[in-house]
Parts: structure tokens; C-alpha cells; sequence
């Protein structure tokens, strides 16, 4: 079986010795290479901006805090002590999901 030129087994697979896709991972192009270094450049120069004004800011963000401002404590207390973290049970109630084994028949054309 060929499909867009790639020559196929009756089960779909490929037939030993195929490439599927010859010519490989496309180039970058020069726009492509600019786009990635600018936005490199400017993300540096951001962090850069930002570590100059937080000297500035923190006193604020704890001057609001300390008023009581609920998201300026949210805020010192995830920088500080680290964001909650939100374990995600994936089992049912603490067991095991058990997985059933689907068998799956794939037509011949």
C-alpha cells in the first residue's frame, strides 16, 4: 500500500528500510533566527528593568500588606515562602484506577 509516496505493510506500518519523512526537520530560517534572539534580547532587558525597580516597589507591596491588602500579602507570602503547591489525586480516593486493556481492530483496505 503507497500513501503520499511512502510505501506502507497492509497493517499500516512502514516497510523496513522506509524513511517517513526524507527530508528531515525543516531549516530555520534567518527571520525565524532573528524573531528568537529579539525576544531573548528583550526578555534580559526586562529582568534586567525589573531587578533595578523591585528595590523600589517592595517597600510599598509590604506598606500595603501590612494595611491589609490581601493580594499585596498573597503576594510577599508566594514570593517568600514559595507558591502552595496543589497535589492532584489521580487515583479514586487513594486506590488504584485499574486500566482495562482495549484491543483495537484496525481494518485492511
Amino acid at each position: 500500500m503507497e500513501v503520499n509516496g511512502i510505501i506502507r505493510n497492509d497493517d499500516g506500518t512502514f516497510v523496513a528500510g522506509t524513511i517517513p519523512n526524507p527530508t528531515g526537520r525543516p531549516k530555520e530560517t534567518e527571520e525565524v533566527k532573528l524573531i528568537r534572539k529579539a525576544r531573548k534580547q528583550l526578555i534580559e532587558e526586562y529582568k534586567d528593568a525589573l531587578a533595578e525597580a523591585l528595590p523600589m516597589l517592595s517597600p510599598i507591596l509590604i506598606s500595603k500588606a501590612m494595611e491589609g491588602d490581601v493580594p499585596a500579602i498573597r503576594e510577599l507570602h508566594d514570593r517568600t515562602m514559595d507558591k502552595a503547591s496543589q497535589p492532584t489525586d489521580i487515583t479514586s480516593k487513594g486506590e488504584s484506577i485499574a486500566i482495562k486493556e482495549i484491543n483495537y481492530i484496525i481494518p485492511k483496505e
